[in-house]
């Protein structure tokens, strides 16, 4: 092989080796771009989700009431049976007496 098919062959494969590192690093810079894409679509989601949450705190504050408005509810029927059972005895002692 002489220098000038040597120099030939360095060239081409210098020119395959160039063109590889260039299709390598288009990926990599498209890998790249693209990650830093889903970094910012990822950061738009999680500050949808915080927004959501706060938004829907007094959903979750439903289920307290809803636990405090039963604990109510039974206190007043609670009341409302004992004064029941009062009033009837009171109607029954007046009853007696005016029979007397």
């Amino acid at each position: 092989m002489s220098d000038v098919d040597l120099w030939a062959a360095w060239r081409l494969w210098m020119g395959v080796a160039a063109a590889i590192v260039v299709v390598a690093a288009s990926l990599l810079v498209t890998i790249w771009l693209s990650a830093r894409g889903i970094l910012n679509e990822a950061l738009r989601a999680l500050a949808a989700a915080e927004t959501i949450r706060k938004n829907t705190q007094c959903v979750w504050a439903l289920q307290t009431t809803n636990e405090v408005a039963e604990r109510i509810a039974e206190t007043v029927e609670d009341i409302q049976r004992k004064g029941g059972a009062l009033v009837a005895a009171l109607e029954g002692r007046t009853v007696r007496r005016h029979a007397k």
